[in-house]
């Protein structure tokens, strides 16, 4: 993580790794301009967290997420951004990536999450996660906002369509100004 966006990431309960503000995606989004560079916001939802917290209790949950969030740290570059969004969520801010390696990682990441047993205190567990991936240059406050909310959007059509899935966002879900890239999404065989 770069200096810039740890001033904009606070640590927050048990968990190791940061909590990105919105100030953080600020950054991020200022150096993809520098660079003319796109930004890809890649959320990543814990699909049936409370039900971890209801099995192994609290303590277990964090230890989960803490060896969950190891894992995806594990799988992405060293210049990318990660760290907690809220409760049930992580984010990755990746610059310079296309829309298809941004799509490519979070794919790579659902299934290294769901191929993984996890464990804790002898129960074993095994997760997978629901992936929403937007891209764009986002112009100022409103453009960052849209592109979180397009990737938010695209989380619960994950979660609508099964779970354990990565969808993206292309520029017809964004209602405010930030420059996406037409898409044609490929029919799944």
């Amino acid at each position: 993580m770069s200096k810039e966006s740890q001033e904009g990431a606070s640590q927050e309960g048990t968990s190791v790794f940061p909590v990105i503000q919105n100030s953080g995606i600020s950054l991020e989004a200022e150096r993809a301009r520098r660079f003319e560079a796109q930004l890809s916001v890649i959320l990543i939802n814990v699909d049936g967290l409370g039900m971890v917290n209801d099995t192994l209790g609290r303590e277990g949950g964090d230890y989960i997420l803490s060896e969950l969030g190891e894992l995806i740290r594990q799988h992405i570059r060293k210049i990318d951004v990660f760290g907690r969004w809220d409760t049930e969520d992580f984010i990755v801010l990746t610059v310079d990536r296309n829309l298809y390696g941004s799509v490519a990682l979070s794919e790579k990441l659902r299934r290294t999450v769901s191929d993984k047993v996890f464990a804790w205190q002898g129960n074993e567990i095994r997760l997978t996660v629901s992936i929403g991936v937007a891209r764009g240059i986002p112009k100022g406050p409103k453009g960052i906002d849209a592109l979180m909310m397009a990737a938010g959007r695209a989380v619960m059509r994950a979660k609508v369509a099964g779970r354990n899935r990565v969808e993206f966002t292309d520029s017809a879900y964004l209602s405010t100004p930030a420059q996406m890239p037409a898409v044609t999404k490929k029919p799944r065989p």
